[in-house]
């Protein structure tokens, strides 16, 4: 069942998502099989002006807030998993730029968002890293010197490195007046000392991504680069208005989408076989109906409260990165169980290699480890439930960010 989309701007996202979806569903299983990046598929979304999804109309993109956003992605990811992985990371800084110029009317983010528009920049994260929680710590460092930081460190699961012009990461920066501070940084991915390290992305899921590993030795960050700082091992309120606001729902509507893909085949086939009155195969597609629309109805939800403020305006920080988790934890969990289910009813045609299933089976198990990853996210949701700290708080910067526009 496809979701019934009332509002006008949010249908053409999501047909255009479809139509460039419908493309890369016959491109996905060789790129999968040679783990080779879709530069095709990019250079697609490009030209279909898709990469200026989330840029506002006023600088040139197509104006989509979050909830656009998911809702295209899922239709993306229906079409190849590691395409819609790839994009998502852009598209959700560009959308969390176009937020903060609303609101700040800051003259570098315009001018970015004027450049996304124009296709000529493509934004990734590297922030994860072996060994820490991710964004409360890192093992990255930042030196002071004259006009900035010189920042060493190694991240992994570089998503979009292989087209990236602007990179987003973060380092520790222990001589800080207030104590050790976690800085977050943007900077072009061609400054020197940036190495992304070919050949260390070597995995069963996602692995068109070619999310490899990246090495930062004496990086220079100019002051003007840093986007934002806290305190080591807090939870910030401004990352839960960008990057946990923006980033969780949109990884469910991918992860989604990915099952989404493998379960309009599994009915399509169904209906080829003529099996569409046997009491088992009603009950598994009535089932995966329902893990579906749940999903989508919590993704949804979630990115009204972001849209809204309403995740830090009403609720206590803690409480509001729960929020945006959980509907990442339900809706990757969730996605992992359509899909088994779809490969319980198909059988055997679901293991041949190259497979819509086969491909799905993997892709999505991905979700439950992705950060926030099941284990971490339970800790935080059930702590959160009993009233527990997990860790201390920072607030955010901004109390209220702008509004979409209609």
């Amino acid at each position: 069942m496809r979701p019934l989309i009332t509002r006008p701007a949010r249908k053409r996202h999501v047909a255009l998502a479809e139509e460039l979806a419908a493309t890369f569903r016959e491109r996905a299983a060789e790129y999968d099989r040679k783990a080779a990046f879709p530069y095709r598929n990019i250079d697609d979304l490009r030209n279909a002006g898709y990469l200026r999804l989330t840029v506002p109309r006023e600088l040139g993109g197509l104006g989509g807030d979050l909830g656009d956003m998911a809702a295209a992605q899922e239709r993306l990811a229906a079409g190849c998993a590691s395409t819609a992985l790839t994009v998502n990371m852009h598209l959700s800084m560009a959308g969390q730029l176009a937020r903060a110029w609303r609101t700040t009317g800051d003259e570098r983010a315009r001018r970015m968002l004027a450049d996304i528009a124009d296709g000529n920049v493509v934004l990734m994260g590297a922030t994860a890293e072996p060994g820490h929680a991710l964004v409360r710590s890192t093992g990255a460092k930042a030196r002071k010197v004259d006009g900035g930081y010189l920042v060493t460190g190694d991240k992994t699961f570089g998503t979009g490195s292989a087209v990236m012009t602007h990179m987003t990461s973060m380092a520790e920066y222990r001589d800080h007046p207030d104590g050790p501070h976690v800085l977050v940084f943007r900077i072009p991915a061609d400054s020197p000392g940036i190495r992304v390290l070919d050949g260390t992305w070597n995995t069963s899921a996602l692995r068109a991504t070619r999310s490899e590993s990246i090495e930062l030795r004496d990086v220079m960050v100019p002051e003007g680069n840093v986007i934002t700082s806290f305190p080591v091992g807090t939870l910030d309120g401004s990352l839960l208005q960008t990057v946990w606001g923006w980033a969780m729902p949109t990884f469910a509507a991918v992860y989604l989408g990915v099952a989404v893909g493998a379960y309009e085949q599994c009915v399509r086939d169904v209906l080829s076989r003529g099996w569409e009155e046997r009491p088992y195969v009603r009950t598994t597609l009535a089932e995966c109906e329902a893990l579906i629309e749940t999903s989508r109805a919590l993704i949804d939800r979630t990115t009204g409260e972001v849209m809204g403020n309403a995740l830090w305006n009403e609720l206590g920080i803690q409480q509001g990165m729960s929020r945006v988790v959980l509907a990442k934890t339900v809706g990757t969990n969730n996605a992992v169980a359509v899909v088994d289910h779809v490969i319980r009813l198909i059988g055997t045609p679901a293991l041949r290699p190259g497979s819509v299933y086969e491909r799905a089976h993997r892709d999505v198990r991905a979700g439950t480890m992705h950060p926030y990853s099941n284990s971490d996210a339970c800790d935080l949701v059930a702590a959160t439930a009993l009233g527990a700290e997990v860790a201390p708080v920072t607030p955010p910067r901004l109390a209220r960010l702008a509004e979409p526009t209609p």
